[in-house]
């Protein structure tokens, strides 16, 4: 997601001043991370709180995380966030012209500019966009190993998960995450991209 301020949003003389050169580009630059630092806490929160109206976690999912030494370890997560995990993710980055800040996915350490990193992206564009996948038999198998014990109180669809022969494809509902977040935010765009632009040249102007 690529977010530029909209000149037209601006006052005249933020117009102005933000395309000059010298501490006037150091300071656009630091109101554009203030953008993109607000707008990736935005977008991590969105992931980690359940998006906006996504389907719930399918009980496969939400009870069995773990498969280890051949056998499935029964964990819930304790967060019913289908994408919890990737919230931690979330990073941002402005170009070295001061124009532009991207916001996605990546592994860079903190302090640190943002590292994009293409296959978590995938994952959440995957998510956007929803999924169909087809069934196999190597697939079958690995969800009738989610049976844990051998009972007869045990029950298909809570204690274990199988998939009947008349199941081909599995579909994976939309959960939208840039959308949403890129619609909340940019109505706040200019507003807070003036105010830390004139903080950050008065920051400049008096030498800290």
């Amino acid at each position: 997601m690529e977010l530029k301020v909209d000149a037209e949003n601006l006052s005249e003389v933020t117009k102005t001043f933000m395309m000059m050169p010298g501490l006037f580009t150091r300071a656009r630059k630091s109101a554009l991370k203030v953008v993109g630092y607000q707008t990736m806490s935005e977008l991590r929160n969105h992931v980690e709180y359940g998006g906006t109206g996504w389907p719930d976690l399918h009980p496969l999912t939400r009870n069995f995380r773990k498969k280890a030494g051949g056998k499935w370890s029964k964990r819930r997560t304790g967060k019913n966030s289908p994408l919890f995990g990737l919230g931690k993710f979330a990073r941002y980055r402005v170009d070295d012209e001061g124009t532009v800040v991207q916001v996605d996915f990546g592994k860079s350490k903190k302090g640190k500019p943002g590292q994009m990193d293409p296959g978590l992206s995938r994952i959440a564009r995957k998510a956007e966009t929803g999924e169909t996948v087809q069934v196999t038999d190597k697939m079958r198998k690995l969800w009738a190993a989610t049976r844990l014990r051998r009972s007869k109180n045990a029950r298909a669809g809570s204690d274990y998960h199988t998939l009947k022969s008349s199941t081909h494809v599995l579909k994976v509902p939309k959960r939208p995450i840039f959308t949403p977040v890129f619609n909340k935010v940019k109505p706040k765009i200019p507003s807070v991209f003036e105010d830390a632009f004139w903080k950050a040249l008065d920051r400049y102007e008096k030498g800290k």
